[in-house]
């Protein structure tokens, strides 16, 4: 199994059931999950420092930045996403009783980065290169940690066997060399991202009702909810490129 695969990234690409349509003015937020709103401020904040970080990652002789191959609305829409999963995502969490703390998250943090890129910061330079600052990761990272968090309360038992954890280790190893995380340590992790198609299919009903029970609504200006994509797109109803639900999936594509 190809490490691509594996790893096909944090963000959910699922089809869900029909959402309900959240009633709001939007006045000063880019969008609306349940009662939940986020400030448009918020939004503006981490997309000029994603476009800020992309300039200093070189991606080529030439001379030309990240920032170059970037769309800002594109990046408003795909970075307005990852926003609306997280407060969906941690909405169906808190309905479940899942907590995370901070140290869950930062190894999750780790291990994702260091499975899927060798380490942390050939990581964060990557996702520099797709607009996100190294200070706003976190808001990628713990849509990742509640993904496997809900995985594992929707389905607990579905896990890779101990063969395709030990043969995808052995494969990281090959690709990266040395790297930070034993197999005892990088076995949990393993098991779930394998499997992470499987898992995702599970979660599609959870996700239909978490989205009915917090409707999702944006402000026209940055786009419309698409449910059947899981993502923001044009308030058209066309997407500039190909879908691409958070950035994390360019992350993951680009690798």
């Amino acid at each position: 199994m190809k490490l691509s695969r594996l790893l096909a990234g944090v963000g959910f690409v699922v089809l869900v059931g029909t959402a309900g349509t959240a009633c709001t003015t939007h006045a000063g937020t880019a969008a609306q999950v349940g009662s939940q709103p986020i400030e448009t401020s918020q939004l503006r904040g981490i997309v000029e420092r994603g476009l800020a970080a992309a300039d200093g990652v070189p991606i080529s002789q030439s001379g030309q930045t990240a920032s170059s191959a970037l769309n800002r609305t594109e990046l408003q829409r795909r970075t307005l996403t990852t926003l609306v999963q997280l407060e969906l995502f941690s909405g169906e969490a808190a309905r479940r009783g899942i907590t995370l703390s901070p140290a869950d998250i930062a190894s999750y943090h780790q291990a994702y980065a260091v499975l899927q890129f060798g380490g942390v910061r050939a990581f964060e330079q990557r996702a520099a290169a797709v607009g996100f600052a190294q200070r706003d990761v976190s808001v990628i990272m713990r849509s990742g940690a509640l993904e496997l968090a809900l995985g594992d309360r929707v389905s607990p038992n579905l896990l890779a066997t101990e063969a395709e954890t030990r043969e995808q280790y052995d494969s990281i190893i090959n690709r990266f060399g040395r790297i930070p995380l034993t197999y005892a340590q990088a076995k949990p992790y393993l098991a779930r991202f394998i499997v992470r198609r499987e898992r995702l299919a599970k979660l599609r009903p959870v996700l239909a009702q978490a989205e009915k029970k917090d409707p999702i609504s944006i402000n026209p200006r940055f786009g419309t909810w698409d449910t059947g994509q899981f993502t923001v797109i044009a308030a058209d109803g066309t997407i500039a490129s190909r879908p691409a639900p958070t950035p994390m999936l360019d992350l993951t594509a680009q690798s």
